[in-house]
């Protein structure tokens, strides 16, 4: 399949582009050619070293996602409106996968119109310094994706708990679940085949998009217990 990373040349997005690549092709977006194709030529030189000759390539994100059967959003939260605006005139059949999050650092807020409660610290106290989900009004990152896509247009949300340095290290082995939410079982056995394209990656259904919150929220869970443990690699398995 003919894959595009918007956002490819951040960290999670590279990791998908090395590991996607041995059996994909893969093109990676961003707001600016010059870097994605840096980005590319980067990402081919590490190939080249484990012996692969697939060839990522380095494009704009519109001419990435219009060229592609699969659009990963490997995408900063605050950029979703922007990137969804820029892609939808081109988007016909392709299935969009978000690994997009909402979260800050030092505070943790939920949106005025939400009725979660409001945990606001932003003193200079350890305790404090810490990664929180921040809800979105729709509920999720996933939600509001789908809320600005056009209709019939499939999403699927998955692969969020990924440590981003291990994915983008291919003499780390990987070992971890993969949540998958979506409303169609047609998308979601694609990305199921997807991530079993990475060796050891397990997906697991967790149900329709509405679901995406749980999984979302999971990521700065994770990267807390890591940072606060010191701990490497970690990431969701269920056993």
């Amino acid at each position: 399949m003919k894959i595009a990373i918007l956002g490819g040349t951040g960290h999670i997005g590279k990791g998908f582009a090395l590991r996607l690549s041995y059996k994909h092709k893969v093109t990676i977006g961003s707001r600016n050619v010059e870097k994605a194709k840096a980005s590319a030529a980067e990402y081919n030189e590490i190939l080249e070293k484990y012996g692969s000759d697939d060839k990522i390539e380095g494009t704009d994100n519109k001419t990435a996602a219009q060229n592609a059967d699969i659009i990963f959003l490997a995408i900063r939260y605050e950029n979703i409106p922007s990137v969804i605006e820029l892609i939808n005139p081109i988007l016909d059949k392709q299935i969009i996968i978000s690994v997009v999050v909402s979260m800050g650092r030092d505070r943790c807020y939920i949106h005025p119109d939400s009725s979660t409660l409001m945990i606001d610290v932003s003193d200079e106290d350890y305790n404090a310094n810490y990664f929180c989900y921040s809800t979105p009004k729709a509920g999720s990152a996933a939600q509001e994706i789908a809320m600005l896509l056009p209709e019939g247009i499939e999403l699927v949300s998955a692969f969020h708990n990924v440590p981003a340095h291990t994915l983008a290290d291919l003499d780390m082995e990987l070992d971890y679940d993969i949540g998958v939410c979506g409303n169609s079982m047609y998308s979601k056995n694609i990305v199921f085949k997807l991530a079993r394209d990475i060796p050891n990656l397990r997906p697991l259904d967790v149900g329709p998009i509405e679901t995406s919150a749980m999984v979302e929220s999971l990521t700065p869970l994770v990267i807390n217990i890591a940072s606060r443990n010191k701990l490497k690699d970690l990431g969701i398995k269920f056993v």
